[in-house]
């Protein structure tokens, strides 16, 4: 980039669909530029909803604050809310949610991220799994018990070892990536990543001419493939703008 120049947050889409094997969506998404969010509830039909729900509707309370603590602190107000509100509904009981979320902010990405939702950053004709999953067979590949490939068929692979709402004392993980020209960052729920593969993820974004053609054709081959869970996803794309255009949005 030369010194007139700076990243800046160019286009952004979503897209997210029942899948084929779902009677509902239980998926929230979250275009509120500087941020980005995707949310995969559980609990059963009212449960899993209202908890992603109630995630996104937390870090959409952030507003456009650039402070990257401002994600942190609306995730732990979610988890607790979602917590209580599970214990005084009969209805909820059980219920909780996945959570990704970054705020963009010139060139660096911060991330606040639970559960087995993806962050994957595309760049240079290369896919790159920026969050670790949150689940069973994750945690075993990452001490060496279980194979890559094994994990992907593995019976307990949709088996989440955190969510917003179950734990008092939940851990959050939170990261930062410095962004370059032309980077997209995409958020998505497991009804991508887990019926198709980071490859086929990449290629689907770098032949769109759109990120919104993009996240349709995701959303065609998560479906293509089975459709097995609700599929949600969240792109965004930043490069080099002047610095008067960047001022004046």
């Amino acid at each position: 980039m030369s010194p007139r120049e700076d990243l800046a947050l160019i286009e952004l889409a979503s897209a997210s669909d029942v899948g084929r094997q779902r009677s509902d969506n239980q998926d929230r998404d979250l275009l509120a530029p500087p941020i980005i969010a995707v949310a995969d509830g559980m609990g059963g039909h009212l449960g899993g909803g209202t908890a992603a729900a109630m995630a996104v509707d937390a870090l959409r309370g952030v507003g456009h604050a650039t402070d990257p603590t401002a994600l942190l602190g609306a995730l732990k107000d979610a988890n607790r809310a979602i917590a209580r509100a599970a214990s005084d509904d009969p209805g909820l009981a059980g219920m909780g949610t996945t959570a990704t979320a970054a705020l963009l902010e010139g060139g660096i990405l911060y991330l606040v991220h639970v559960g087995d939702s993806r962050a994957y950053l595309i760049r240079g004709g290369r896919i790159i799994q920026v969050t670790d999953d949150h689940s069973v067979v994750a945690e075993m590949v990452r001490r060496g018990a279980l194979s890559a490939d094994a994990a992907e068929t593995h019976p307990a692979r949709h088996v989440i070892t955190r969510a917003l709402g179950v734990d008092a004392d939940l851990q959050i993980d939170a990261l930062r990536v410095d962004l370059e020209p032309g980077d997209v960052v995409l958020l998505c729920t497991d009804g991508l990543s887990g019926p198709v593969g980071d490859e086929q993820i990449r290629e689907a974004v770098e032949e769109a001419a759109t990120l919104e053609d993009a996240a349709a054709a995701l959303v065609d081959r998560a479906n293509a493939a089975g459709g097995p869970d609700n599929v949600t996803v969240v792109l965004a794309r930043v490069d080099a703008v002047t610095r008067e255009a960047a001022a004046t949005g």
